[in-house]
């Protein structure tokens, strides 16, 4: 049987226990702590809104496509600089030119272009292909200037003919499996850049939102990993009440 004492003890345990409404509460499991509900909440409007951001889906102009700029696009294949509008120099401030490939395809460059990676793409030749595709985006933003962005589709075709004139140029190398994995690496970075600009006109203001969603997306990741931790952490014990050991009656102390 259990002393009087004993059983005192574990009464006030069990009340302890107990909520206001007389049934028993269950404590949170030993070493974890709870999430604020405050950050809970802030967490999922970040979430949310980044969310939001990431799926922005490209405006429509207020007027039809510029046609000059939308027939240019058009003869980028075949390297046609009469298709270039008479005003380009003057809203661009250069004079675009031609350039041939490895195959003497011939294309419209930006003679002032390059490849916007490290090292260029060396030892790969792919100055005329990355003039040609800065041509291509100048195009874009001819027409934003003009007042008549063109439609995304005219980005995605600009891309793609880089693409092609990248791997044309890799059949000419005398490495042509490394040559295509560095295209691979071209694609995927100008495809990603593309999508964040919403597949508009590449201006800075373009790829705003997304990249603002991304950030956010970014740091709700690091907020709930930094949460996960902390909840995973031992939280340091305090100070628990023993109970006196149970001693029969009679019995000595010693």
């Amino acid at each position: 049987m259990r002393s009087p004492t004993r059983l005192a003890a574990l009464a006030r345990l069990s009340a302890e226990r107990a909520g206001p409404d007389g049934r028993t509460r269950r404590l949170p499991p030993a070493g974890r702590r709870r999430l604020p509900g405050w950050l809970r909440s802030l967490l999922v409007l970040g979430v949310g809104i980044a969310a939001a951001l990431t799926v922005a889906t490209p405006g429509n102009a207020q007027i039809g496509p510029d046609a000059a700029a939308t027939r240019t696009i058009q003869a980028l294949a075949v390297g046609d600089l009469s298709a270039v509008p008479e005003d380009f120099p003057q809203v661009m401030n250069y004079t675009p030119g031609t350039a041939r490939l490895a195959d003497g395809s011939l294309r419209v460059i930006n003679p002032n272009g390059s490849c916007s990676v490290p090292g260029e793409g060396r030892p790969f030749d792919f100055a005329v292909a990355c003039q040609a595709h800065d041509f291509g985006y100048d195009m874009l933003r001819y027409a934003q200037r003009r007042g008549a962005p063109l439609d995304p589709a005219a980005r995605a075709d600009i891309d793609l003919l880089l693409d092609h004139d990248l791997r044309l140029q890799c059949a000419a190398d005398s490495t042509p499996a490394s040559c295509d994995a560095t295209v691979a690496l071209f694609a995927a970075g100008v495809g990603f850049n593309s999508w964040r600009q919403v597949s508009g006109p590449p201006v800075d203001t373009s790829g705003l939102p997304r990249t603002a969603g991304l950030v956010l997306l970014a740091l709700a990741g690091g907020g709930c990993l930094v949460t996960a931790r902390s909840r995973l952490r031992p939280a340091r014990p305090g100070r628990r009440r023993r109970l006196r050991p149970f001693r029969r009656p009679g019995a000595s102390a010693g």
